[in-house]
């Protein structure tokens, strides 16, 4: 997909209102484009979306999963709302513009008062609302502006389009490779949807699963440097061999990436971790992330175009790649060797 092909995507997905269990209509989304592609779609018990595509290659999948939910407010009742997710108290200042989603269409909504520190809010300025309806703060969806786009929802909807986009593009080349999407539910409240995918078995322990995320901007990983090789989130490191097999990838297509250890955040990696699955991680940096803006006033997410096209690309690459998995990460230990067999002497016990 070019670059407009790849804006028209995230426009369309990012566009779409989310938030922890009310991520239908990104799902519903997700599933109509998959199965346009002729790509077999299937939903587990929690509601998460497993697409398949296989074309001459018989190992294990390559599993990519991004979850479909972004931080949001859950109504509670008539002018009451609850904050899934994480973001300091402080957003919740008196006079903060919401937006929800209810069935008779958008409702707009200020915050009144925070109600205690359980991320409770009463509401004013709105139509009365029913327990259940969702939404997120009142800000613009998505645009593109120098070089970067900004929107409501990148993480991880952003996510959800770089896989999306990486499956149209395997489908579109008929690449023989054997990769699988896994789209997810309520990451922002406990890596939810992940861990009931990683518990019920469904998906082989042979798999190397990526987590596609958009992560915390760090020093060591700007916006706008290229994509992100993850070695580790804030509480776990990945795979070395995924590691390696994707700065590999890189390195044999000229893709630029960054490789980096993104510890702003936890993601869907350690989940699948934790039940012994191999693990790795492609992102982008995010600049105000979780929507958390300067003075801790709600601002779009922004993440560069570029490096949002390189995490495609990227991903392509890696798919193309994966029947080689095992030849491209022994080159590793050939290079280790090379680096061994230069030093000046071999060692003994007698020096």
């Amino acid at each position: 997909m070019n670059t407009a092909e790849l804006l028209r995507l995230a426009r369309q997905l990012v566009s779409l209102p989310t938030a922890p269990y009310h991520e239908q209509a990104v799902r519903a989304f997700v599933e109509q484009h998959c199965r346009s592609l002729g790509l077999r779609t299937e939903r587990d018990a929690a509601g998460n979306v497993l697409v398949r595509y296989q074309y001459g290659a018989r190992r294990a999948p390559l599993l990519f999963v991004a979850h479909m939910d972004h931080p949001g407010f859950e109504a509670l009742g008539p002018n009451h709302a609850r904050f899934l997710g994480s973001v300091p108290q402080e957003m919740f200042r008196r006079g903060a513009r919401v937006r929800f989603h209810t069935a008779k269409g958008i409702v707009h909504a200020r915050i009144r008062r925070r109600l205690g520190d359980n991320r409770c809010v009463e509401l004013s300025g709105g139509e009365r609302l029913r327990r259940g309806d969702f939404g997120g703060w009142e800000l613009p969806t998505f645009r593109c502006a120098g070089g970067r786009m900004y929107g409501v929802g990148f993480d991880d909807v952003l996510g959800v389009a770089a896989v999306v986009a990486a499956l149209t593009a395997v489908v579109k080349h008929r690449v023989r490779t054997r990769l699988w999407g896994l789209f997810t539910r309520a990451e922002e409240v406990g890596l939810t949807g992940a861990v009931e995918a990683a518990r019920r078995g469904r998906i082989s322990t042979e798999a190397l699963v990526l987590s596609f995320e958009t992560s915390k901007e760090r020093p060591w990983a700007r916006i706008a440097d290229g994509p992100v090789i993850r070695v580790g989130d804030r509480m776990s490191v990945f795979d070395p061999a995924a590691t390696w097999f994707l700065e590999e990838t890189a390195r044999r297509c000229g893709l630029r990436a960054q490789r980096c250890l993104m510890d702003g955040g936890i993601c869907e990696a350690t989940a699948f971790a934790a039940y012994g699955y191999r693990v790795g991680g492609l992102c982008v940096a995010l600049g105000n992330y979780h929507n958390i803006g300067g003075g801790q006033r709600p601002a779009a997410e922004v993440v560069s175009v570029s490096d949002f096209a390189g995490w495609v690309a990227l991903a392509v690459e890696a798919a193309r790649a994966w029947p080689r998995f095992e030849p491209i990460t022994k080159d590793v230990q050939q290079r280790v060797d090379r680096i061994y067999r230069s030093a000046p002497r071999r060692l003994n016990d007698h020096e």
